[in-house]
């Protein structure tokens, strides 16, 4: 009986070695099949029943099919949206259509398991994978994101349609400069709000400011001339000048001061042409006084005329002449010298000029002598500066075109005159007395002294050329005119003065209406858009600005506060509103943090946009997100502006994303959360039992679907085949050499049988 058991044995694994090449064979097959899970082999040995040990004979064999679900495949990215592809445990649940009725598929309610994760939409909105399982999960309202159920139905995506959702949310972020770059600061006067960039309430007509805010007190303003400039005459210098002729002694050398006019001088004499050419001839200095040079005296006689004896035995001198035109000039004998050449020199004083005529004036090579100084020029007018006359040398600075005291003539000439306020101010001669007088020789300090007195202001000031007037607070409006118009110019204002003083207005209205619009655009800046969405979908441009209402380089008391306006009406005129204050002020410290308000935003109520409603809606501005920091341009910096609304729209495209969740893409931009794929997962996996296309079934061992499972699902992927090639071609060569080895334990068991019945021959 040995033999046969053997050869039955033999049969068995032979049986057994079949089965696990079977399982080879599907396993390369299937390399590349998406989502497979490899089926191995385990050999199981089948132990006859032996009386005692010593008589135990090895049993044959059965081999088992082992499963390997558990097993993790490739994962691979795909082009494909609606792929994807569990990493660790879990399972898609899906079904199989049993049927289709009007070209729409009908289910028998029987769900499987699959890791084959290559699904796309199909005609019906379907996701199905590739080996035509439909799946499963659970439906997402798209305008909240939370489930709509709790059990997993069959999904289709056809005709989606989301509807309006209107904006109830904006997410703002952004940097306000601390110095804004409004218009209205590059021309604002330094130390206010609008040089610092600010809003200035008593600009409008109607106060924006928040409702209820008081209206700011009055102050005084400055109102500035355009840059002017005065007479100025320099004060008159002495001149010195050389006559043409070099005078010569009888030597032909340069002559001195000690040179005699004597003619029978020795050794030396002034030259006796000169002398004789002299004879009779005479110098008149300055028109009227005279200087005679005659042969018939022997000497120098001072005097109107002098004389200047020419006789032979003469004790005149060269010097003598220089003597003689020094008296003559009115000036010291050092200002008349000869130079060492020879040639007379002349130097005037500063009160007068010297002039010089005569036959005997071009004999001597001298004329006459001006002085220096008496240029004219043109600086810019001082507080010093007079307001009337003309520019005298070494004199105070004029006006160019200066104020008048009265002329009885002819023609006789009304004295000019200043009204401020309604307050006349009449230029006088002399001996002007009271508020209401100044001289026309009075200064430029002393009219803006007059000037203040009689508005009731103080500070009118001038630098650099320019006059700049305060307003004051005691009168709502600064009026200045004159009837001399070219006097006026000349300070630097070239028609009448009107300023109205500063602060004052109304309370706070909360609003800019269309008449102040231009002046609203000039003192704030932009603080982005966002189109938002009415409850029908209907979208409007939310316009934002920001106002800087406070600065505190203003000083002690002062803060950095900003308000927030959103434009209401783009065609505001008149007292229509065109934009409307949030009601919050925003305060910074100054490190530039947001202090107040503290929470997490504020609510617009009652929004209204171009007659399009939108509700309440809430600012949302995080921790830190709203600061005022340095900024080079001067304008806000947006990190952040969205809202939640959208208007209605079709489903267009859908995709998975990377935590399992199936997202639309609609017409109107949006991409929504429309459904949850459900995970499942077995106490029992490797014990399912695999269907065609990659699909599990529930058996008892396996235990009922769990639903989770601890696997992540991602978007756009594939797992692939867990089978490895190399392993499986590792198992045919050992399956093949056991196959071998069992064919020849049956030939080698034939053999003996043979053997044994060749003896019974």
């Amino acid at each position: 009986m040995g033999i046969f058991d053997a050869m039955n044995t033999s049969v068995g694994g032979l049986q057994a070695q079949s089965y696990a090449l079977q399982n080879i064979s599907g396993n390369i097959a299937n390399s590349s099949t998406t989502g497979y899970k490899g089926i191995g082999t385990s050999f199981e040995d089948l132990i006859p029943d032996a009386s005692v040990p010593s008589k135990q004979v090895a049993g044959g064999v059965t081999a088992h099919a082992q499963a390997t679900i558990t097993t993790q495949g490739t994962i691979s990215s795909s082009s494909v949206a609606t792929n994807m592809a569990i990493t660790g445990d879990g399972f898609f649940a899906v079904q199989k259509a049993s049927g289709v009725v009007d070209n729409v598929p009908v289910f028998d309610g029987v769900s499987y398991y699959t890791r084959r994760g290559d699904f796309q939409v199909n005609a019906n909105g379907n996701l199905v994978n590739g080996a035509g399982y439909y799946l499963m999960g659970v439906a997402v309202d798209p305008k909240t994101g939370n489930p709509t159920g709790s059990v997993p139905t069959v999904l289709q995506f056809q005709n989606n349609f989301v509807p309006a959702q209107a904006t109830t949310s904006i997410q703002y972020a952004a940097n306000l400069p601390s110095v804004p770059n409004t218009v209205a600061k590059s021309t604002a006067v330094s130390g206010t709000l609008l040089a610092a960039g600010g809003l200035n309430p008593s600009d409008f007509a109607a106060n924006p400011m928040i409702v209820g805010t008081p209206p700011p007190p009055f102050v005084s303003v400055g109102v500035s001339g355009a840059a002017a400039t005065g007479n100025l005459r320099s004060a008159y210098t002495a001149t010195t000048a050389t006559g043409t002729v070099a005078l010569m002694d009888s030597s032909s050398a340069a002559a001195t001061s000690a040179t005699p006019l004597d003619a029978t001088a020795v050794p030396t004499h002034l030259n006796t042409t000169l002398l004789s050419s002299l004879d009779g001839k005479s110098l008149t200095i300055n028109g009227t006084q005279v200087i005679n040079f005659t042969s018939g005296a022997t000497g120098y006689t001072a005097g109107n005329p002098a004389t200047i004896g020419l006789q032979n035995g003469t004790n005149a001198t060269v010097g003598s002449i220089l003597s003689a035109v020094a008296a003559a000039a009115g000036v010291p004998p050092a200002n008349v010298v000869m130079n060492s050449a020879g040639n007379i020199q002349i130097t005037t004083s500063t009160t007068a000029d010297i002039t010089v005529a005569g036959t005997a004036a071009g004999l001597l090579g001298i004329s006459s002598v001006s002085r220096g100084g008496n240029v004219l020029s043109t600086p810019a007018i001082t507080g010093g500066t007079l307001l009337g006359g003309a520019a005298t040398p070494g004199g105070s600075e004029v006006l160019s075109s200066g104020f008048h005291a009265a002329s009885s003539g002819p023609p006789a000439v009304a004295a000019d005159t200043i009204t401020v306020n309604g307050q006349t101010l009449t230029f006088m001669a002399s001996g002007a007395s009271g508020a209401n007088q100044i001289n026309v020789g009075d200064d430029i300090t002393t009219l803006l002294g007059k000037i203040d007195a009689l508005s009731g202001a103080s500070g009118s000031s001038i630098s650099n050329g320019v006059i700049t007037l305060q307003t004051g607070t005691a009168s709502p409006q600064l009026n200045i005119t004159s009837s001399n118009g070219n006097a006026l110019a000349a300070l630097g204002f070239t028609s009448a003065i009107q300023k109205n003083r500063g602060g004052g207005g109304t309370s706070g209205t909360g609003g800019v209406i269309g008449n102040d619009i231009a002046t609203f655009t000039k003192e704030s800046i932009s603080g982005g858009a966002v189109t938002a969405y009415n409850a029908a979908g209907t979208p409007v441009n939310l316009q934002l600005r920001w106002a800087k209402t406070d600065s505190a380089s203003l000083g002690n008391g002062h803060a950095d506060t900003w308000n927030l306006f959103y434009q209401t009406d783009p065609n505001a005129t008149g007292t229509t509103v065109g934009w409307v204050n949030a009601g919050q002020s925003f305060t910074f410290a100054a490190d530039g943090s947001l202090t107040s308000p503290a929470g997490s935003g504020i609510t617009l109520s009652n929004v209204t946009v171009s007659g399009q409603s939108l509700g309440s809606v809430a600012l949302n501005i995080s921790s830190g997100a709203l600061t005022q920091y340095a900024s080079n341009s001067g304008a806000v910096t947006i990190n952040t502006i969205t809202q939640n609304g959208y208007a209605a729209g079709q489903l267009r495209s859908v995709a998975v994303s990377n935590n399992g969740l199936v997202v639309g893409t609609f017409s109107n931009g949006q991409n929504l959360d429309l459904a949850q794929v459900t995970l499942s997962h077995f106490n029992g996996t490797n014990y399912l039992k695999a269907m065609d296309g990659g699909a599990y079934a529930v058996t008892d061992q396996s235990g009922p679907a769990i639903a989770g499972a601890s696997g992540t699902i991602s978007g756009s992927s594939l797992e692939g085949s867990n089978t490895d090639i190399a392993d499986e071609f590792t198992k045919l060569i050992v399956t093949q050499q056991a196959y071998s080895a069992n064919t020849k334990v049956i030939t080698t068991a034939n053999s003996m049988v043979q053997d044994l019945l060749n003896v019974l021959r």
